[in-house]
């Protein structure tokens, strides 16, 4: 079974919630709460599936927000409750550690995204290049997302958050082939501290598999299938679609 983790737990600084009565993943986009887009573009994978998802505490009992996420995924889902802000994403994933299966398939999505590209394709093309990690990605270069830098067509050979070090931006979409590849990199990854403005991000934990000689690939989707709502001018831009 394929683990789909999805952490919501913390508060991006780049994007205010100032003028919304609901917390980022309730605000609605086209009639339907983000994480409804989020969710509905996940539940497309094929194979036996469990959503994990870690949430803020007070989301849960201002809003209820874990009884949506039961509805989104037919009561199939892990809901991890999380006292105030973490240190980032690498860190709320690895409050879900008890319910990540060490030897099965991990996928860690974005909260805030929606990508039209088959899913399934995807998966099956990291298991064709037996991929031991992998990473979506499209072209940019713009300091807002995380990237990594390619040997050929697939092979990464570094990953940075926040740093345009190439064209090539994740697309919050993250593959582990075991899910103890993750938690292991993870927390070697947060060990050295490797933080950027003092928050721990999922892309440097590839640096760990790559050291150990792991094989991290990358596969593109065009720009066109490729939908984040990481700030209210991507909202304002997907809504003109």
């Amino acid at each position: 079974m394929i683990r789909i983790l999805i952490p919501m737990a913390g508060k991006s600084k780049f994007f205010s919630e100032e003028g919304s009565q609901f917390p980022k993943p309730l605000i609605e986009v086209k009639g339907q709460p983000i994480i409804q887009h989020t969710v509905e573009c996940l539940s497309k994978v094929r194979e036996a599936h469990q959503f994990i998802f870690v949430v803020n505490k007070d989301d849960v009992e201002k809003y209820h927000i874990h009884n949506t996420l039961k509805l989104l995924t037919s009561e199939q889902s892990v809901i991890v409750s999380q006292n105030g802000n973490t240190k980032g994403a690498a860190c709320t994933c690895l409050l879900a550690v008890e319910h990540i299966n060490g030897e099965e398939e991990l996928i860690i999505s974005n909260s805030d995204q929606k990508i039209d590209a088959d899913l399934n394709t995807l998966i099956s093309n990291f298991r064709k290049l037996n991929a031991d990690a992998g990473v979506v990605y499209f072209e940019s270069v713009h300091p807002q997302w995380s990237y990594v830098k390619l040997e050929g067509d697939h092979a990464v050979t570094e990953a940075a958050e926040k740093n345009p070090i190439s064209k090539n931006a994740i697309a919050g979409f993250y593959y582990f082939k075991k899910g103890k590849y993750f938690v292991d990199s993870a927390k070697a990854s947060i060990s050295k501290d490797a933080q950027v403005n003092g928050l721990y991000f999922i892309a440097p934990t590839l640096n760990e598999m790559i050291l150990k000689a792991q094989k991290v690939v990358a596969l593109k989707i065009p720009n066109s299938e490729y939908h984040s709502f990481y700030s209210w001018d991507k909202i304002k831009e997907f809504e003109k679609k």
